[in-house]
């Protein structure tokens, strides 16, 4: 029986007990998922632009990308939820060209009361005092600088003769998401909302994608929500998804604006028709008042937990912690959204985000007929664990084998691939992996009557082969019919 060694030579004369030591069947398979968040960067942080880093903490996020940058606010809400997978960030710099969301708020003071201007900043309430007396350049002031005391909000404020100015922090459209409105009770203060001036620009993802690498990132979280950026990144998880590449990854992206349909320009349902990609979950911000970005980071933070340890795990109703939303859409709404290929969430009693369904961006084929192939995203997920797990098992059972295209009787204990020997190979995976330990796949004899193997003509190094595993579905409907007497 021939047995291989690989430090113990065979033609060793000095005399000694001799034993080689072997890891390659020990161990279990598994790796440490990798999220790689998408944003912008403010333009003094140290970050360099275009190139991934990894943080552990939100402070050090801020630190690296600057206080209430998006890629902070989105690091800062991911890692409040989700300390397990590895973080990282691709700090995105802001267009050259751009300009800044501005919007200005006018205090007018008559005897001004003793009191607070109430500030609310996407959701998030501030309270500036007011002096009796004060006049409206003082309140004017305290605004501003109550504002600027808060450390990762992601706008700025500037005050002038009464006037408050709020700006983003960075150029570009992305701006344009920001809410804020201001408010008093106190008695003779009035604050007048004056004009909003859009933010204008935004960078092109498709060049930052080559430095990427090869490295796998499990998980992105993207802050681009622009049709050329979503069409970008589908584009590059799908080269990452190939068989050359085999690195694939899953992007959540939130869309905001009314549901509203296909022909309204603006519309949540008319944004995802961008998309149409197996690898990119689209998250419903619609018009709630924190920002899409951490709309993204909260929705896909639980559900990435979920997912990395069972790609196959029913998702519904986990609970996104921190999100806000004044209500649900309705029944019919969130139909349109699921066909649309857009997420749905639900409100529980207690006013907490509730994921419904993650389905995938992908609802059409290349003929644009409907396709439900990859409706949910535990579809692509297992699909690309089945396969990973495959290549890796492969990879440390049968490394440094031989290849014949016959079933000889080689001997025991020899290194020698068959087409018999990786179906063999394939359907115990199958049944002793994919269906009793992790419940990825279903029905054996199907798969096994699907198995073909075999050495391609012509060749003594390449085995191919074709199989068909039946993966696991989700219980997410109970349909009966109660027929009373």
């Amino acid at each position: 029986m021939p047995i291989a060694m690989t430090q113990i030579p065979a033609n060793l004369l000095i005399p000694g007990q001799y034993e080689e030591i072997d890891n390659s069947l020990a161990g279990a398979q598994g790796d440490i998922k990798k999220v790689l968040i998408i944003a912008y960067k403010t333009a003094e942080a140290p970050a360099a632009a275009g190139k991934p880093l990894q943080v552990l903490t939100a402070a050090k996020a801020a630190e690296l990308c600057g206080y209430g940058s998006p890629a902070a606010i989105m690091a800062g809400a991911f890692l409040g939820i989700n300390k397990i997978e590895e973080c990282w960030i691709l700090p995105v710099a802001e267009p050259e060209a751009g300009t800044k969301w501005r919007k200005a708020f006018t205090v007018t003071a008559d005897t001004a009361g003793e009191g607070a201007v109430s500030v609310t900043v996407n959701g998030k309430t501030l309270d500036a005092a007011i002096s009796a007396g004060a006049a409206a350049a003082e309140i004017a002031a305290a605004i501003a600088a109550r504002i600027n005391s808060e450390e990762n909000l992601p706008v700025e404020a500037a005050a002038a003769e009464g006037v408050v100015t709020i700006s983003s922090l960075v150029k570009g459209v992305w701006g344009n998401s920001n809410t804020v409105t201001m408010k008093t009770g106190t008695s003779g203060v009035a604050i007048i909302p004056g004009t909003t001036a859009a933010g204008t620009g935004v960078a092109d993802l498709a060049d930052l994608f080559p430095g990427l690498g090869g490295r796998r990132y499990n998980y992105f979280l993207s802050d681009f929500a622009d049709a050329a950026n979503i069409a970008a990144l589908a584009a590059e998880l799908e080269s990452r998804y190939s068989a050359t590449r085999q690195i694939g990854g899953r992007a959540f992206i939130a869309l905001s604006g009314p549901a509203g349909s296909a022909t309204e320009e603006g519309s949540v349902i008319a944004q995802a028709e961008a998309a149409n990609s197996p690898h990119i979950v689209l998250v419903p911000r619609l018009e709630n008042a924190q920002l899409p970005g951490e709309w993204a980071a909260r929705f896909a933070a639980p559900a990435i937990r979920r997912l990395a340890d069972d790609p196959a795990a029913n998702t519904y109703d986990i609970q996104a912690d921190g999100l806000i939303a004044e209500r649900e859409a309705d029944f019919d709404t969130r139909q349109k959204l699921l066909e649309a290929g857009i997420a749905t969430w639900r409100l529980d009693p207690a006013g907490n985000v509730l994921i419904e369904r993650l389905v995938t961006s992908y609802t059409e084929n290349t003929d644009g007929g409907r396709d439900t192939s990859y409706l949910d995203v535990q579809v692509t997920e297992t699909v690309d664990a089945v396969r990973t797990y495959i290549n890796a098992e492969a990879k440390k059972r049968f490394k440094s084998w031989k290849l014949a295209a016959t079933e000889e009787n080689f001997g025991a204990g020899s290194r020698v691939m068959t087409p018999g020997v990786f179906r063999s190979f394939l359907a115990d995976l199958y049944q002793s992996v994919f269906i009793q330990e992790k419940q990825w796949c279903q029905d054996f004899e199907s798969y096994k009557a699907s198995l073909l193997v075999e050495v391609m003509a012509g060749s003594k190094t390449r085995l191919q082969y074709q199989h068909q595993p039946v993966l696991i579905g989700q219980f997410l409907i109970g349909a009966g019919l109660l027929q009373f007497k």
